[in-house]
Order: C-alpha cells, then structure tokens, then sequence
C-alpha cells in the first residue's frame, strides 16, 4: 500500500489502514506483491472544521467585593451554542454568550459551532469575591445614661481596618479608630473598610440616649 493525499505521497503509511487528522483528498495505490499489478483507488475526501476558538473576555474587573459582578464574554459570539462551567461544574440556564459572575470560581465555556458541532473549551477566568468585613458596634456599657456620661462603643472587626464612626448620618469628626467614646444621644455606626481589599459594611445603628 501507498497512500496519498492530495497526489502527494504519505511518508512511511504502508499498511492496509491509515488514520486521516489531515484535510484532503485521500487515494491508496494497491499492489499485488505476487504479480505487481497494481491499481489506485478513488479519492475520499476528508474535511476537519476547526474548532470555535473559545475564550472569555472580562467586561470588568474579576475581583470585587461581595455583592458585585462581573459580566463575561464568550467568543465568537455569533452562530454558536455556550454552556458555561465554574469550577468545572455547569452553571445551570446560563446558555447564551454572556453571563453575568457573582460568585468566585474558575469560569470557563464550552463553545460549538452549532453548523459542525466542533467545540472548543477556553482557558479558565478566576473571579474571586472578597467578603464584605460584616461591621458592628459593642457597647462597653449602657447606652442610656445621664448628661455628662458616656459610653465606649466598639467596631468589629478590630484588626486590619479602617474605620468611619457617623452620628445621625453625618461623620463624627477625628473618630477614625476602632473605639468611639459617644457623649451626644443619637445613632451611631461605623462604617468597616477592609484596608487589604477596600471592601466595606456599614454597621447597624445603635441609639444613645442621654
């Protein structure tokens, strides 16, 4: 056996079979070893479609704090069919070209060519949500007291942070610590900011009562 590809021959192919990865018009030339007759077959034609060329383009930054988003792009994002994945799983109803992550996770999607049904699967996109600080206030004592008293009210978390203390909604002035000795009836919060991922939580209030 001689196998050819487009009238050209394949090197070192000279058995009865061959594995065709390649696009073109296969021929195979038949000798009888006993007499050296021999005879060329018709063409067969192999076509091999490309694959989609899968990837994910990020509208905006993939990592954000809890509560955000992300939307992601598939390409091409046009004549195709999409089922996306995050950490390998498949994200449920989500079939069109875009979607929109809340949560962290590699992202990635699987794209075919709904013509050929060739599909290609892209290189993972990691979202990492950063966790809001979950900011509160401890009183070290009695809210309500007398004029003249006070009352210490501790932010949590109390490492790692910056802090905003605001009184009936405006800012306390100076109080950037993460205790605030409070003299004034009203409420108070504190608003967390972590000063690694500049994510930030706004407390409840808690009321002062002089």
């Amino acid at each position: 056996y001689v196998w050819l590809r487009d009238g050209a021959v394949v090197s070192g192919q000279t058995t009865a079979s061959l594995t065709a990865a390649v696009a073109g018009a296969y021929r195979v030339i038949v000798t009888n070893t006993s007499t050296q007759c021999f005879d060329t077959s018709a063409a067969t034609i192999v076509t091999v479609n490309p694959l989609p060329g899968a990837a994910i383009a990020a509208a905006g930054p993939t990592t954000f704090c809890a509560g955000g988003s992300v939307v992601l792009n598939a390409t091409p994002a046009t004549g195709m069919s999409y089922v996306w994945l995050r950490d390998g799983a498949v994200v449920s109803g989500q079939t069109t070209a875009s979607l929109t992550a809340s949560q962290s996770g590699a992202y990635r999607v699987i794209v075919t060519n709904t013509s050929t049904q060739c599909f290609d699967t892209s290189a993972a996109t990691t979202v990492t949500v950063n966790p809001l600080p979950g900011a509160a206030i401890a009183a070290a004592g009695p809210t309500t007291f007398c004029a003249g008293g006070s009352v210490v009210l501790n932010a949590t978390p109390a490492t790692g942070m910056s802090y905003v203390w605001l009184l009936n909604g405006s800012p306390v002035a100076g109080q950037t610590t993460a205790s605030l000795t409070a003299t004034a009836a009203g409420a108070y919060r504190v608003i967390v900011t972590n000063t690694s991922t500049q994510c930030f939580d706004t407390s409840a209030a808690t009321t002062v009562t002089v």
